[in-house]
């Protein structure tokens, strides 16, 4: 992706100062604001350094950028088996979040360096040089950017907004943060407060940012926050806030401008090219800027250089229609390690001698679920939750199948929805959040058997971790299912806990 995103400009790497991460981003205090801020071309370097963080910081070659993170929600939920293999074994465990474990702090760093980019470009934007169209949009995508990351703290870092719409959650920055700022931090704000700072921004973004104004099919621009991608943003925040009806008129404004789903074949391509139509936002990667695929080697269970991490629960393949293509992806192998499992090919290396394939962020297909579920909610929209449902499963029949009618009602639709989320959207790191948001339990059973191979019978496996790490039972709303605020933070922001206590579950 030529952002570039490992030869960020030297005024944006000059400008960070504060906190201790390698591209930590306070550019108003370590330079002053009249360099960085010269004009349009510099605000926009800025920017392109904050999604720099996001795709590719991190602390282990298993924890880079948004995908690591991605992947860890997946592992934590009910449809994935982590066998024998490098990387994600705490997610898997559910340690890493709530037991602070190494998402923890990096999903921290990742969302909180890139909203303090966003802060210096909304301070100082309007004054720089260069044509109103540029600022505006700039300013549109430093709004969606800050948006997205308080989005991303809010579902990670409390429970649903319904279970209590006041309980602590995160601090929430504004500004670009001074000396005085890093040292005595802010109060942390309520989970409900964090998702309206997330809906307000994201709402000024599709204000700002021209609705002509798309990333188009330029390899380059894909990581770039369009009218698009916005209104995407807004309808998945209204989603998680439990905002039904603004949920349903984003997801509907989204389809309008693109309902495509795609092909069987280009279902089983891989899911590495962002020229997918389908495709609403990702990551498209070069040779040069090639790290964020690396994430591809725990994904990739088919190609022989890869880790075969990802895998899935033998029971959920059950759930699957036999005319479902996406059933096909699915079947016994051995991985890395000699074990067999049931790998498989939904996502696979573009270019493996390079290392290469692009990743996903947004798909029109999540805007259809969205869509059902919003609808689901609404009085007399039960039927349009039926039919945005059934369009998405008629899609992935196999040629000349229909799926079966969808005639649920009530809370029988939502589960039928819920179920078709897990079903469409594995690997794509939704299981986690969706679990929090709508306070479910992981499911997992043990399963063990055995299959034929060349003549001889041989053991496979599913799940290997079926309780929590106290060695309870699965249960919803779970301290093990949320990230908690790093030690860090406690330790040096004194005003954290002054205006919403500490979750007493940190006590336990």
């Amino acid at each position: 992706m030529k952002m570039n995103l490992k030869n960020i400009c030297a005024v944006a790497l000059m400008a960070c100062a504060v906190t201790s991460c390698d591209l930590d981003t306070t550019p108003t205090t370590s330079l002053d604001a009249g360099n960085v801020y010269k004009d349009t071309e510099n605000a926009e370097r800025v920017l392109r350094g904050a999604w720099n963080y996001i795709f590719n910081s991190g602390s282990t070659y298993a924890s880079i950028g948004i995908g690591s993170i991605q992947l860890n929600d997946d592992f934590a939920g009910s449809d994935a088996v982590r066998t024998r293999s490098y990387g994600f074994s705490g997610s898997y465990n559910l340690t890493n979040g709530y037991s602070r474990g190494e998402y923890n702090g990096v999903l921290w760093d990742l969302m909180y360096d890139p909203i303090n980019n966003c802060n210096g470009i909304l301070k100082h934007i309007d004054n720089v040089a260069g044509t109103a169209e540029d600022k505006a949009r700039i300013k549109g995508q430093a709004f969606a950017t800050r948006g997205y990351a308080y989005m991303i703290l809010a579902s990670h870092y409390s429970f649903a907004i319904d279970k209590d719409p006041n309980a602590v959650c995160v601090p929430i920055y504004t500004e670009p943060t001074d000396d005085k700022v890093a040292l005595t931090g802010k109060p942390a704000s309520s989970v409900s407060e964090v998702y309206a700072q997330a809906l307000s921004d994201l709402e000024d973004a599709l204000d700002l940012i021209p609705e002509n104004y798309s990333h188009g099919n330029v390899k380059e621009d894909q990581y770039k926050i369009d009218h698009l991608v916005t209104l995407g943003l807004l309808a998945r925040t209204h989603l998680y806030a439990r905002n039904w009806q603004e949920a349903y008129d984003y997801a509907v404004a989204a389809l309008t401008i693109n309902p495509y789903l795609m092909s069987e074949s280009e279902y089983k391509s891989g899911f590495n090219d962002y020229s997918n139509k389908e495709w609403i936002w990702g990551l498209s990667c070069t040779i040069d800027d090639n790290m964020p695929c690396y994430l591809f080697y725990f994904k990739d269970c088919i190609t022989s250089e890869g880790y075969t991490s990802l895998n899935m629960d033998p029971y959920f393949k059950a759930k699957f229609d036999d005319d479902d293509y996406r059933k096909d992806l699915f079947n016994w192998g051995q991985t890395a390690y000699g074990d067999w499992a049931m790998l498989n090919s939904k996502f696979l290396f573009k270019d493996v001698d390079n290392m290469l394939a692009d990743l996903v962020m947004m798909r029109t297909s999540e805007m259809y679920l969205i869509k059902a579920e919003a609808a689901a909610h609404l009085a007399g929209k039960e039927s349009e939750a039926q039919q945005a449902l059934q369009t998405l499963r008629d899609a992935r029949m196999k040629a000349g199948k229909t799926a079966k009618a969808v005639t649920e009602t009530g809370d029988a639709l939502l589960k039928e929805i819920w179920l078709e989320r897990r079903k469409e959207l594995w690997g794509e790191g939704f299981a986690l959040t969706d679990l929090i948001r709508n306070q479910q339990s992981v499911e997992r059973k043990e399963y063990s058997g055995t299959i034929t191979v060349n003549g001889k019978e041989v053991a496979v496996n599913g799940h290997t971790i079926i309780s929590l790490p106290d060695k309870t039972p699965f249960a919803p709303n779970s301290k093990y299912y949320l990230f908690r605020i790093p030690e860090k933070e406690e330790l040096q922001n004194p005003n954290l806990y002054s205006k919403y206590p500490r979750l007493s579950i940190y006590d336990l």
